[in-house]
């Protein structure tokens, strides 16, 4: 891919990127960290719910919220998801700053320049994918993004870092 609003690169360095006002989209390419069968069902876990979070995930919401403040410079939340259908069906920009996602199971982000007649690109699982919304000034190409099918037999684990 060449499109110059998009940066993908298997190093977590990928997401210095987003200093750039011309790229839209990166995607930070990683194995997925995903070690067990596990996942909170709940949308928002409450604090008591948190301390009970797999190892594994508590570890990686630490790395990705420390890269997402990096690149910020704002505190952030978390939201984890079973999602059982498509959530956001239609491609979009976020009416936010910046949004990082990441899909611990099941298919990954989608996004495209061109909803009508571009490709359509998909992350890999496990990788992050950081989105500029809206509010975020640019120059060039607008990329769009969203959630990919998913069902009750096939659900996706997410989680959403924002500004908090």
């Amino acid at each position: 891919m060449t499109d110059p609003s998009i940066a993908i690169g298997n190093h977590p360095s990928i997401l210095d990127r987003l200093c750039d006002p011309a790229v839209r989209l990166v995607v930070w390419e990683r194995p997925n960290p995903c070690l067990m069968d596990s996942f909170p069902e709940s949308a928002r876990p409450t604090p008591d719910e948190l301390g009970c979070l797999p190892d594994w995930l508590t570890a990686d919401i630490g790395i990705v919220g420390s890269l997402f403040a990096r690149a910020t410079g704002s505190a952030w939340r978390v939201r984890l998801e079973t999602a059982v259908e498509r959530s956001c069906p239609r491609f979009h920009q976020d009416a936010n700053t910046l949004r990082f996602l990441t899909t611990y199971r099941g298919t990954g982000t989608e996004w495209t320049v061109d909803p009508l007649a571009g490709a359509i690109h998909r992350a890999a699982t496990g990788a992050v994918v950081a989105v500029k919304g809206s509010s975020m000034p640019h120059k060039g190409t607008t990329v769009l993004h969203r959630s990919p099918k998913a069902s009750r037999r096939s659900p996706r684990w997410v989680m959403a870092i924002d500004a908090a």
